[in-house]
């Protein structure tokens, strides 16, 4: 086992995410609502998130909020993708939210100024006021936190909180509202129990030459998140992430005794779709991971399990990369170490 001290790691970063929510949930969700009015009175049709790699997960989740309490489209693209097939409506009756931790990829400033060169209004969304990217939008949430994922789907759900909230009042959207000041204390609280958890399950899948990732619902951007995003960069971790609703067509071909699982469990009406799937894998093989939204989310909503499971997947991936001797900070070709 690498011997590395985690306070020293940037991949960790959940030392400081606690107190990082509280300051969202304070200062910027404020900010948040004051852009959605100001956008609202220009006549908002559509809604476009911009973001890369664990940003657009953060997006596509949001997205869900849309697509299930609201009439209002909403789409989440990549950065290229959208330069490359813009959508066909681009004006000023739509709102571009981009993201970017750094303020410095490439194709989502490209993405932000296709749409502002348009009309649209647009907001950029990283860390600080001087990143590149802030001075592109309309608008900037500077949010000051390492915890992007929390950060990054935090700030997107406030987004998709008070446009709905406005536009068409949804009583799931209240309810979601109202509970996400409990986070803080449910994140604190995860964040001290399962470590040890997720240490024995990263000493244990160590041995494991790829991990496929399942979830349904809105725990499949997570799944993404965490199973691409995550073990791929952070682990070294060869792996794919799969849809439970598709399982049976194709995937469940794979399955056979030593095939390694992860899958994500939430408390949303996809819960069926995945279990049946966990079922079906854990006849045929014992290397099976569960991260459980039922078990640590003490009753909040289900729209809000991505932001509680990812404690527990990053105690889980962080031990991983450990156990694999490998530090999670180290890159062979990112960061521009490798021209791509």
């Amino acid at each position: 086992m690498l011997k590395i001290d985690k306070n020293e790691v940037d991949f960790l970063v959940t030392g400081s995410m606690v107190q990082e929510v509280k300051d969202i949930l304070a200062r910027d969700l404020p900010r948040v609502k004051a852009i959605c009015a100001e956008m609202l009175e220009r006549g908002l049709e559509r809604v476009y998130f911009v973001a890369c790699g664990s940003p657009l997960s953060a997006a596509k989740t949001a997205c869900q909020l849309f697509d299930q309490y609201s009439t209002l489209p909403c789409a989440a693209y990549s950065g290229w993708e959208f330069c490359d097939n813009p959508p066909h409506k681009l004006d000023e009756t739509c709102l571009l939210i981009a993201i970017s931790h750094y303020g410095k990829t490439e194709e989502t400033s490209k993405a932000l100024q296709l749409a502002k060169s348009r009309g649209v209004f647009t907001v950029s969304v990283t860390n600080k006021p001087e990143n590149p990217m802030a001075a592109l939008g309309d608008r900037v949430i500077d949010y000051h936190a390492e915890c992007i994922w929390e950060a990054h789907t935090l700030i997107s759900y406030a987004f998709a909180i008070e446009i709905i909230n406005a536009l068409q009042p949804h009583p799931e959207i209240s309810a979601i509202a109202a509970q996400l000041p409990r986070l803080p204390a449910l994140l604190e609280k995860l964040v001290n129990s399962c470590e040890e958890t997720g240490r024995q399950l990263g000493e244990t899948a160590a041995q494991w030459p790829l991990i496929y990732t399942v979830a349904g619902g809105i725990l499949r951007p997570l799944a993404y998140k965490e199973g691409v995003v995550t073990l791929m960069e952070f682990t070294w971790t060869h792996g794919s992430v799969l849809d439970a609703s598709e399982f049976r067509h194709g995937p469940l071909e794979v399955v056979e005794e030593g095939v390694p699982f992860i899958f994500l469990l939430g408390t949303d009406a996809s819960r069926h779709t995945v279990e049946r799937a966990l079922n079906f894998v854990r006849r045929y093989t014992r290397n099976v991971v569960v991260f459980d939204y039922a078990a640590l989310g003490e009753g909040l909503h289900p729209m809000l399990a991505p932001m509680v499971l990812f404690v527990p997947m990053e105690w889980f991936s962080y031990y991983l990369s450990i156990y694999k001797d490998h530090n999670p900070d180290q890159r062979r070709y990112y960061g521009g170490l490798v021209e791509y």
